[in-house]
């Protein structure tokens, strides 16, 4: 069976991320990885091995105490198979190791502080691990309720068609939520040529179990029309395939106007190739 791993660090962030997961695997018989990473301190002298030792024993039994209040803060988890796990080190290490060691279809992760796409991208933890984790990540500001959502947004560029295992994550959820996908290709100043016609209707064969739509919008600002769009219609979860960091990092960095635009409180996701 494949699973979803939600990191937990117990803030109001994570619980709602935990609250999602727990939906999203109820709707796609998929069981719950839980984990939480803590930073392991660094000895700097022989007679602090002691000292270190208790940091990590209370480290982990805090953890231990947390989770074993989840359900009681969580009843529908009870209705869920899940494991959890109390992981020493680095975040992003600690995410690829169980990755690495179970099927996981999704990574679900919660953005501190988030009110829109704007504190998603700038969440150093989000950020990096939708960069380097080789498995779809969804990241959802606080707040977020993806068992809503209808319309979940595709951006494209046209350029190439998505491989099967890229795209097949985003029609699996598109389908379990009874949401329809738009596939939305934004554009400067041309229309849509030959090649691009031909790679839409490439990837629209991976869609056809979904309900679905194409679009097509002028916009001498990439960003801004992407995410004008995703007012537009009213989109609950905004996907990218990987090969568009480029686009993550110009959102990221961008002006001030162009962050105010940026800030709608929905969930990313990104797919890796």
């Amino acid at each position: 069976m494949k699973k979803i791993l939600v990191p937990l660090d117990f803030s109001g962030c994570s619980d709602n991320a935990l609250k999602n997961a727990i939906r999203i695997a109820d709707r796609m018989n998929m069981e719950l990885i839980l984990m939480h990473s803590y930073i392991v301190p660094v000895a700097m002298a022989e007679h602090a091995a002691g000292f270190l030792t208790q940091e990590i024993e209370l480290a982990e039994k805090n953890a231990t105490d947390r989770f074993d209040q989840l359900e009681e803060r969580f009843p529908d988890l009870k209705d869920i198979s899940y494991q959890r796990f109390v992981e020493g080190g680095t975040l992003l290490d600690n995410i690829r190791s169980l990755i690495k060691a179970h099927d996981v279809a999704f990574v679900i992760m919660g953005t501190h502080g988030a009110s829109g796409l704007q504190r998603v991208l700038l969440g150093s933890n989000a950020y990096s691990i939708m960069k380097h984790v080789k498995c779809p990540v969804i990241a959802i500001p606080e707040g977020a309720d993806m068992s809503r959502m209808k319309h979940i947004a595709l951006g494209g560029d046209y350029k190439s068609i998505p491989s099967h295992d890229c795209i097949q994550p985003l029609v699996d959820l598109t389908k379990a939520l009874y949401a329809e996908l738009h596939v939305i290709h934004i554009d400067q100043d041309k229309e849509l040529d030959r090649s691009e016609m031909e790679t839409a209707r490439g990837i629209e064969k991976y869609l056809k179990s979904i309900k679905h739509s194409f679009h097509f919008k002028k916009d001498y600002d990439v960003e801004e029309g992407l995410l004008n769009f995703v007012k537009e219609e009213n989109v609950g979860l905004l996907a990218m395939i990987s090969r568009h960091h480029s686009f993550l990092d110009r959102l990221s960095h961008g002006s001030e106007t162009r962050r105010m635009i940026m800030d709608i409180p929905i969930p990313l996701m990104v797919m890796h190739e």
